[in-house]
Parts: C-alpha cells; structure tokens; sequence
C-alpha cells in the first residue's frame, strides 16, 4: 500500500514537473498568415475496381 502512494506521487511530481518544462502550447490548423494548401486529400486506391488509381474514395 505504501510502495502504490510513494509510486504515485513520484508520477504526480514527475508529471507536474514536465508540464512546466513544455516549450510552447499545441496550435491546431492552419495559423494566420500561413499559406493554406487547397489542394484537397485524393489517396491511392488499394482495392477494389479503382486499385492503383489516386482519386476521391467518396
């Protein structure tokens, strides 16, 4: 029972500690100012009639 208090206050203190060390928050998408690809999404079909072929699956 001590061994599991001692473990989770070290993981508490570790956790802690590194969320202070973090370099600079997560951005999510395009920033402003930033160029933006419109270019869209087209994959490599892999099976199927279309097999091979870079197109919309939709």
């Amino acid at each position: 029972m001590t061994t599991r208090i001692l473990a989770s206050a070290a993981i508490a203190v570790l956790l802690i500690a590194g969320n202070g060390m973090a370099e600079e928050g997560l951005k999510s998408g395009p920033q402003v100012g930033q160029r933006n690809n419109r270019g869209g999404f087209f994959p490599n079909l892999v099976t199927g009639p279309g097999a091979g072929e870079r197109r919309c699956p939709v």
